[in-house]
């Protein structure tokens, strides 16, 4: 079983990573959201990652940034993975990392042979070792699963992509991403009232997430 240190590097997170102060008495869900909400502004402005979003999106140019997540998903995945002993079994941890694979099929519907795929550069993603550093980092990935909502919606319409047509990782979970979501909000809530974990590494550990995502995102070649 992997240790649940509790404390941080002495020199601290870099400034852009330090949350903004935030009311002891708001829930953690809600900490995590304003905490993070600079660096998920970042994101969606970020000039790569904006790209989904945009009309003239060409299925090239898709097909590139499907690949450049998929990189940095099955790194996050694989790594929470490795420490579902620290998150509660009620979380079914086992139905929510599965965006790997629809991004892998994704990216075979639009060509990309299995080697290809599994030659694709991985991102270096920070090690989940405490119950925070986990949270934090699901957080994240729970998080681009709701929005991919509004993405999906998005290459329907400009490039007729859908679930099993090159899409299908946009929206991992299907019918059941409210359901997802909001269990996993309330099992954070518990875990938080409970006192297995403390909100301010979580917080600490979602921002390390999103600034690696989008550094990951943004330096595509």
């Amino acid at each position: 079983m992997r240790p649940e240190p509790r404390t941080v590097d002495a020199a601290g997170p870099a400034p852009h990573l330090m949350a903004p102060p935030a009311a002891a008495a708001e829930g953690i869900a809600q900490l995590l959201r304003v905490g993070t909400r600079d660096l998920h502004d970042r994101i969606e402005a970020n000039p790569q990652f904006s790209r989904l979003m945009a009309p003239d999106l060409t299925l090239d140019e898709y097909g590139a940034l499907l690949a450049r997540i998929y990189g940095h998903h099955a790194a996050a995945e694989a790594e929470l993975a490795q420490a579902a002993s620290l998150l509660p079994p009620g979380l079914m941890l086992e139905r929510r990392l599965r965006r790997t694979a629809l991004l892998a099929n994704d990216l075979a519907q639009l060509g990309l042979e299995p080697a290809a795929i599994a030659a694709l550069p991985r991102c270096q993603v920070a090690a989940c070792a405490t119950a925070e550093e986990a949270w934090g980092q699901l957080y994240v990935l729970e998080g681009s699963a709701l929005g991919g909502q509004l993405i999906a919606r998005h290459l329907a319409a400009t490039l007729l992509l859908g679930p099993q047509s090159g899409a299908g990782g946009m929206v991992p979970h299907g019918a059941e991403t409210g359901v997802l979501w909001r269990g996993f909000k309330q099992a954070l809530e518990d875990a938080g009232d409970s006192g297995a974990i403390e909100a301010e590494f979580v917080v600490a550990a979602a921002r390390r997430a999103f600034a690696t995502l989008d550094a990951w995102v943004a330096d595509m070649a």
